[in-house]
C-alpha cells in the first residue's frame, strides 16, 4: 500500500484561523441546553460541532463572529471558561 492510497481521515476547520486539519487535532465544541459552547473531548456529542485548533484562536473566532455562523443560531459565549478549557489537553 502506497501513501497516495492512505486516507487522512476527517479534516476540520478551525473557526478563528481557517487553518485544516485532522479532526482529531482540534477542540470540538457543542452547545449546551442554555446555547453556550462546551467541550466535547469525546468528540462524539450529538448535533453541529465547532472546532478550533486552541485559546488563540478563541479571540479570532469570537471577534469575527464565527460560532454564531458555525452553529446556524444565537451564542451565549463565557470566554474567560472556554479559554481555561481550550488550555486543557
Amino acid at each position: 500500500m502506497t501513501s497516495s492510497d492512505e486516507r487522512p481521515g476527517p479534516v476540520r476547520t478551525c473557526l478563528g484561523c481557517g487553518k485544516k486539519q485532522p479532526k482529531g487535532l482540534l477542540h470540538r465544541l457543542v452547545l449546551n441546553a442554555k446555547h453556550q459552547p462546551v467541550s466535547d473531548t469525546a468528540q462524539t456529542a450529538p448535533g453541529r460541532g465547532a472546532y478550533l485548533c486552541g485559546p488563540g484562536c478563541l479571540k479570532a473566532a469570537v471577534k469575527r463572529k464565527a460560532f454564531q455562523r458555525a452553529f446556524k443560531q444565537s451564542v451565549e459565549l463565557d470566554v474567560p471558561t472556554l479559554e481555561e478549557v481550550l488550555r486543557d489537553p
